[in-house]
């Protein structure tokens, strides 16, 4: 799959705390599919993707799970990649990369066989009106699958660090992130509460699964915390950390004496009836 993309633009402003402009981000996007694909995998492999299905992926990020999903449908069927800011998605035969916003997209009525979204819609203050637009644009008998961080309990990811000012440094760095991404607008319980929300916007055969696994350090578990602290240097220290606790977090990142736990990613897949 190595076609010139065929790419659709409608940009709004993003309301997403992390910027796939910056210089991080590519960096970030890959470590985010090297930690969840292999749980998104699981999930979505059971529901029988089939050749010819029509899917979206709402949040492509890298475009790993785009072009997974893209292989499964075969040159019959069809993948829409839609982001506000999609660049990091590689082109694909079967593959429309769209730049939109989920919020305000215009998505075809009972048009795909899956819907697929991973870190969007715990962002999203309206994420409950957005979970019905992607029901609406879901065929009858077709799937939504939801991906979400549950960062509810930011002090329990210590385990082990290398020294007690780093550990001191990792949760403030984790109390002053999640405040962070909460004051624009995220849900640190969102997670947990997807399954309510798919059976209220009228899905059946809902099921969830969560995966919360353990980070040394090195690794992309680790390795994103790093990432994060960089991207969002400004507003950490606008949020009260100093730049030697930012520096003591990077270093026990690649240390390979820490370990840490990883926000539990929990799952849920719901179907829309058929008729």
């Amino acid at each position: 799959m190595n076609a010139t993309p065929m790419v659709l633009a409608h940009q709004l402003d993003s309301p997403y705390g992390f910027d796939n402009d910056t210089p991080d981000a590519a960096n970030q996007v890959h470590m985010l599919a090297g930690i969840m694909d292999p749980d998104s995998v699981a999930a979505l492999d059971p529901l029988g993707i089939r050749p010819g299905w029509r899917c979206l992926d709402v949040g492509p990020g890298a475009g790993s799970i785009t072009h997974w999903l893209a292989d499964q449908v075969g040159a019959t069927g069809h993948v829409t990649a839609l982001d506000i800011k999609p660049q990091h998605v590689p082109a694909g035969d079967n593959i429309t990369i769209v730049t939109d916003d989920i919020r305000t997209a215009d998505l075809e009525p009972d048009h795909y066989d899956l819907v697929h979204a991973r870190l969007v819609l715990t962002h999203l203050p309206a994420r409950q009106a957005v979970l019905g637009r992607l029901v609406a644009a879901t065929k009858p008998g077709g799937w939504v699958v939801i991906s979400e961080w549950d960062f509810t309990h930011p002090d329990d990811l210590t385990l082990h660090l290398p020294s007690p000012e780093a550990t001191e440094a990792f949760i403030a760095y984790q109390r002053a992130l999640t405040t962070l991404i909460a004051n624009r607008g995220a849900d640190a319980a969102w997670a947990r509460r997807v399954p309510t929300a798919m059976r209220t916007a009228g899905l059946v055969d809902v099921q969830a699964v969560a995966a919360h696994r353990l980070w040394y350090g090195g690794e992309p578990g680790c390795l994103l915390h790093q990432s994060n602290s960089q991207q969002l240097e400004a507003s950490l220290l606008d949020a009260g950390m100093d730049l030697n606790q930012l520096l003591a977090v990077r270093e026990a990142m690649v240390n390979p004496e820490t370990l840490t736990w990883q926000y539990p990613l929990i799952t849920t897949l719901g179907r829309r009836p058929t008729r």
